[in-house]
């Protein structure tokens, strides 16, 4: 995630749109909607309409602004592939989803590092059934370059969902397919994306971390054994979109990897999936994001194929991920990332049967 290009003209850029009635929601639709003016006819044409209505409605409310206007062009201007996007999002709409909800945006580091964790095969699918911002949707279509790709995203709040489409529409090449929905996994069924049940290949995601969930009709493997929360609940609706073999990298909280009170929920796993991995990571990933402390580590798990052939699994520890974990250290200050390292570390590709480290 690029700071750089606004941090300078923010907090100038709200004062400008607060004068003119335009706060909160309002002045991230009128922000979008300069980036909108970047796109082609092609690149238009395949954005929803309430993407676009919500944009055109804010930009009605500064249009002819001799001040806002300018302000929000030289925005564009110096971010043309829309990187700052979901610093923006976060600086004017984002606290809302973050206080109780569970919601953390990835840092962009740590979502390079992830996909960089997946093969690069030509035509694959990946999904991110709880994409947020689409961080890791994004770095998908960068790890994939030219080659062909299909991303689906999905997140259960719409300003999520046209943030993700805005963000995809300026970075996706011509051979990336991309959809996003906005169901909620945790409910049955997740009707827009049932087409999506058994063929997805790849799944990289963030899901909401432990959330209680009181009630399912259709009671999922671990919820059954106890597991009433948004991390059990998304692993199993991860596997039901995977296809056989298929390979889900996600972001749990360390509690599940390391606490007792998990042995069953682990075992459980451990017999519907094949363990490739576990990356530690240190406190305060979500820093610069959530202004949160809380600890998280990558699973790397494959869609059992019931084979007798066994993988061997990576085990490793990042003690920084290249952006800062606290509030000491000045914000443009990302120190080392070792997570990057660990990544491109020969022995870990070879067992995850990767190729090159890009």
């Amino acid at each position: 995630m690029d700071y750089k290009p606004v941090s300078g003209s923010l907090q100038q850029l709200e004062r400008l749109l607060r004068k003119l009635g335009v706060e909160g929601e309002a002045a991230f639709y009128a922000v979008a909607s300069a980036y909108l003016g970047q796109l082609n006819a092609s690149q238009r044409d395949r954005l929803p309409d309430r993407l676009r209505r919500r944009a055109d409605t804010a930009f009605g409310q500064v249009q002819g602004d001799r001040e806002a206007v300018p302000a929000l062009e030289r925005l564009v201007g110096n971010d043309p592939r829309g990187q700052s996007l979901p610093v923006l999002y976060q600086h004017f709409i984002g606290r809302r989803f973050r206080e109780g909800s569970g919601k953390f945006f990835t840092p962009q580091p740590v979502a390079a590092a992830m996909a960089s964790l997946l093969p690069r095969d030509p035509g694959a699918v990946v999904m991110d059934p709880t994409c947020g911002g689409g961080t890791f949707l994004l770095e998908a279509v960068r790890r994939w370059g030219p080659t062909a790709l299909t991303v689906i995203g999905n997140d259960v709040e719409t300003t999520l969902v046209d943030l993700t489409v805005l963000s995809l529409s300026m970075n996706a090449a011509e051979a990336h397919g991309y959809r996003v929905f906005d169901s909620n996994i945790y409910e049955e069924p997740p009707s827009d994306l049932g087409s999506w049940l058994g063929n997805v290949d790849f799944i990289l995601a963030n899901p909401p971390f432990s959330l209680p969930i009181e009630h399912l009709d259709s009671p999922t493997r671990l919820y059954a054994i106890g597991y009433r929360n948004s991390d059990a609940l998304f692993l199993d609706r991860a596997r039901s979109f995977l296809r056989p073999g298929g390979r889900l990298v996600c972001l749990l909280p360390h509690s599940i990897i390391a606490n007792a009170e998990f042995d069953r929920l682990r075992h459980a796993i451990e017999e519907d999936w094949e363990l490739l991995g576990v990356i530690g990571m240190p406190e305060g990933v979500f820093w610069t994001t959530a202004r949160s402390s809380t600890r998280a580590d990558i699973l790397i798990l494959e869609k059992s194929r019931r084979s007798d052939t066994k993988q061997p699994v990576v085990f490793a520890f990042a003690p920084s991920v290249g952006v800062p974990l606290n509030g000491r250290r000045q914000e443009l200050d990302q120190g080392p990332n070792y997570l990057a390292e660990v990544v491109r570390d020969r022995r870990v590709r070879q067992a995850l049967q990767l190729g090159d480290a890009r």
